[in-house]
């Protein structure tokens, strides 16, 4: 079976993420953001199961060796020296910083090779992995959920807006009844001054014009009131599918959790001859 790269990882990500590309809209899930949670799996399977790599360093006459050149580091399992022998050589090795000791009695011969057994984080690009199948199923599940928490935590400002919209609808309803109130008001001020002769105008049809304006306002503060309504419904209904997404991304997660645990590396210390 062909081994994923990069691109293929982010591709069945994506179908388990159902998001799959459309040319009407863009992804919910970019690829720089995937990259990133691709890196962290990537690391974690590697401390749990990691990439196995001899590397050859040339001895500097002493019995240290300086490491800071070796990328992607994770352990030094052991070191091999002399070469070549069969059976090999093996030593132990104490690492402090960047800099790797063989424990030997005797001095290592400048400009001779030795060999380090290296435990490394793994690689996957965009023409290579050294993931097996086993791994790529464990890195993958660990994007899925790892993606799926972060959207469930970014999308959650949804609920908090709803919440803050029930509170603009509260004012809404608030000035709708207080413009009521005040038109039932002028309607009592002006109904004592119909049919009477009063001087200096219509005071009665005034307040009939007031009470017309405060109703139009309450109307106005009532429509105001069901678009809010109708965005919080809108709103706490996104709430209630994240709320099912998070129950299904920390599902996601209890597996991924489950199987970096199964797939770790039994170590098997040894000691071997300083000589």
């Amino acid at each position: 079976m062909a081994r994923k790269t990069l691109s293929a990882i982010r591709s069945t990500v994506r179908q388990m993420l159902r998001d799959e590309f459309n040319s009407l809209t863009e992804y919910d899930f970019p690829d720089d953001e995937l990259d990133i949670h691709i890196s962290e799996a990537i690391v974690e399977v590697s401390q749990k199961r990691p990439y196995e790599v001899r590397e050859t360093v040339v001895s500097d006459g002493t019995k240290e060796i300086d490491i800071s050149t070796i990328e992607d580091l994770l352990e030094i399992e052991k070191a091999e020296y002399p070469v070549g022998n069969d059976p090999p050589s093996y030593r132990d090795v104490s690492i402090f910083g960047n800099i790797a000791r063989i424990n030997i009695d005797s001095t290592p011969t400048a400009g001779q090779n030795i060999y380090l057994y290296c435990y490394k984080v793994h690689q996957l690009t965009e023409t290579s992995t050294t993931l097996n199948a086993e791994l790529e199923k464990v890195l993958i599940e660990g994007v899925v959920a790892k993606a799926a928490l972060a959207w469930v935590n970014q999308i959650r400002v949804q609920i908090v807006t709803a919440n803050e919209t029930i509170s603009t609808i509260n004012a809404s309803i608030e000035s709708m009844s207080a413009r009521i109130t005040q038109a039932i008001a002028d309607l009592e001020s002006g109904r004592p001054l119909i049919n009477k002769i009063n001087i200096g105008g219509s005071p009665e049809n005034d307040y009939a014009t007031y009470a017309a304006r405060e109703l139009s306002n309450a109307n106005a503060e009532l429509n105001k009131a069901n678009g809010y309504f109708r965005k919080m419904s809108a709103e706490l209904s996104v709430g209630n599918a994240i709320a099912r997404y998070q129950s299904w991304a920390n599902n996601q997660y209890a597996i991924y959790l489950k199987n970096l645990k199964e797939i770790t590396k039994k170590r098997i210390w040894e000691f071997y001859d300083r000589n």
